[in-house]
């Protein structure tokens, strides 16, 4: 079925809801953001170097940053400071200036020099210098350009030698012209000895007029490139300085990040830790605002806290309950005994008295072999010893030896187990204390002459392995409504439909906990069939080639 658009959208919204509740899209928000504010820093520091080399050294390449405008005829960006070390000038097509950055631009390139000054796009410049032959003065032109993987290497293109009357003597350079004339040669002469090179580039504006652009700009000398470079150099200082401030900004944005994914869960401890004091239970994950990366660990300390909540109850529990069942036979146990001893029973009411203090001890005695048991079978240490049996022998003996309890009640017991054999591990004590827990239950609750019944089956549920299934079932009242989930908790007992003064509350729970040491568990069925009342089935494993030998009980070798 297609998803409607109002689906999509909530459905879109949620995953923004669940991405904006993610720790990892928070941490990787911020490395982002850490990420481009370091690409830009660096960036930023490469730029502004590269300006400071292009301010500190302009060249044709810098002024033709500036073509949008050159092609409008706007000339006042040439006026701009990074160009107040240069001499520029700008002609038209017949040789007219239309521009000149300065008077000294104006006089020292006019027209007549452009066939001196080389082309921008052949990079070569002009070198003089002057030597003595004979004693007689030379000049010595060379038309240079620079050349090389790094374009640094100079490399002379032509050459002339002009005698002192400037009358060309030798050379490539300047064929054709015996001599150059006073102005020409000041102008080469001039620019080279201000360290100034002059380059020309022809162009045509937005109407197709010609121009020519003259450029005399300083010469890139030793001192003024370490200058400069160090300049450049300072900035990367300044910028480790930011990179490390900015460092310094993200750890503590992630230590605030993870602090308040991390908060929910301090607040869980705490609100259990304030349980006592009546403070409310943390919302659910989704609820608390809990990163999804930790919902699983909030949820599980949840489920912990909850646990040891329900420890601390069961603890309460029995202290209340063990002081109130041993209090009552012992106040009965110290009365009637203080009566004998103090010779104030009345006569004939001795052993009546006896009898008395014996029941009673016997039922504290009762009581704390419960206790012990409960306490044992739930100490982290405590191993079950598993040995293979036949679960109707042990279902047979349990009965005969429930049969004299049975007849104290008024009641019957008996045991249905079929022909075919019924294997489990099980510990026999544990397994017999917990049938006859449940046979005991069955009367001590119930009216005289409840019947019950112990059956030994193997299960087969469709879908699951087979497993041993042992059942206690009795005709009497059954369980109250809503107590099957909380019966097998310590100390959990119901007068309102069982018979009065029966059970510590213990016996169940020691029945879940010996099915759970043997691998198994324990279950009350809510609707038994008629015509029994209550039923309580234990399940066990069922061991596989259960027609195996089967190990007797003083077999050392049986135990697993």
């Amino acid at each position: 079925m297609p998803e409607t658009p109002s689906a999509s959208g909530h459905s879109l919204t949620g995953r923004l809801a669940r991405l904006r509740q993610s720790l990892g899209a928070r941490c990787l928000a911020v490395l982002i953001a850490y990420a481009m504010t370091i690409t830009l820093l660096i960036t930023g520091v490469g730029a502004l170097g590269d300006a400071i080399f292009d301010n500190a050294f302009p060249s044709m390449r810098t002024v033709l940053q500036e073509s949008d405008d050159l092609i409008r005829d706007r000339y006042e960006v040439l006026q701009s400071k990074r160009f107040s070390e240069c001499l520029i000038a700008v002609f038209d097509g017949e040789g007219r200036r239309l521009f000149a950055s300065s008077d000294r631009a104006v006089e020292k390139i006019r027209a007549a020099d452009l066939p001196l000054i080389n082309d921008y796009e052949e990079g070569t410049f002009y070198e003089v210098f002057e030597e003595r032959e004979d004693g007689a003065l030379r000049h010595r032109i060379m038309l240079c350009r620079y050349a090389g993987p790094d374009g640094t290497t100079k490399l002379s293109t032509a050459w002339c030698v002009l005698d002192e009357d400037l009358n060309v003597l030798e050379g490539t350079l300047f064929q054709g012209r015996e001599a150059l004339t006073e102005r020409e040669f000041n102008f080469i002469k001039g620019v080279y000895d201000a360290r100034m090179s002059v380059e020309r580039y022809e162009y045509e504006n937005e109407l197709g007029e010609p121009r020519t652009l003259v450029l005399a700009a300083p010469l890139v000398s030793e001192r003024s490139y370490e200058r400069v470079t160090g300049a450049v150099g300072r900035l990367w200082p300044v910028a480790a300085l930011l990179a490390l401030a900015a460092t310094v900004v993200v750890a503590l944005v992630l230590v605030r990040v993870v602090r308040r994914a991390v908060r929910p869960i301090d607040g869980a401890i705490a609100a259990y830790g304030s349980a006592d004091r009546g403070a409310e239970a943390p919302p659910p994950a989704e609820r608390a605002g809990v990163p999804m990366e930790l919902a699983p660990i909030y949820e599980n300390l949840r489920y912990l806290m909850r646990r040891l909540g329900e420890a601390q109850d069961d603890y309460r529990r029995l202290v209340a309950s063990v002081s109130h069942d041993l209090k009552t036979p012992l106040t009965v146990i110290r009365g009637y005994a203080q009566a004998l001893h103090e010779g104030r029973a009345p006569k004939g009411r001795e052993d009546a008295y006896l009898r008395a203090i014996l029941r009673k001890s016997v039922a504290a005695g009762e009581l704390l072999d419960e206790l012990s048991s409960c306490a044992q079978m739930n100490h982290p240490e405590f191993r079950a010893r598993l040995v293979p049996r036949d679960l109707r022998e042990l279902v047979t003996r349990a009965v005969e030896r429930a049969g004299d309890q049975a007849l104290q009640a008024g009641g019957t017991v008996e045991a249905a187990v079929g022909p075919e054999p019924v294997c489990a591990l099980v510990d026999e004590e544990l397994l017999e204390r917990a049938l006859l827990n449940l046979i005991g239950n069955s009367f001590d609750h119930n009216a005289s002459g409840t019947r019950v019944r112990v059956l030994c089956e193997t299960a087969r549920p469709h879908g699951a392995p087979p497993s041993a299934r042992v059942s206690v079932l009795d005709t009497g009242s059954g369980f109250p409504e809503g107590m099957a989930e909380r019966a097998f908790s310590p100390f959990v007992t119901e007068n309102v439909s069982r018979r009065e003064g029966g059970g510590t509350g213990l016996g169940l729970t020691i029945v879940s906990r010996a099915a759970e040491l043997m691998g198994g568990d324990a279950e009350i069925v809510e609707r038994p069939e008629a015509p029994w009342g209550a039923e309580v089935v234990i399940r066990l494993p069922l061991l596989e080639g259960q027609d195996a030998a089967l190990g007797s009980p003083d077999d050392p070798g049986a135990g697993v």
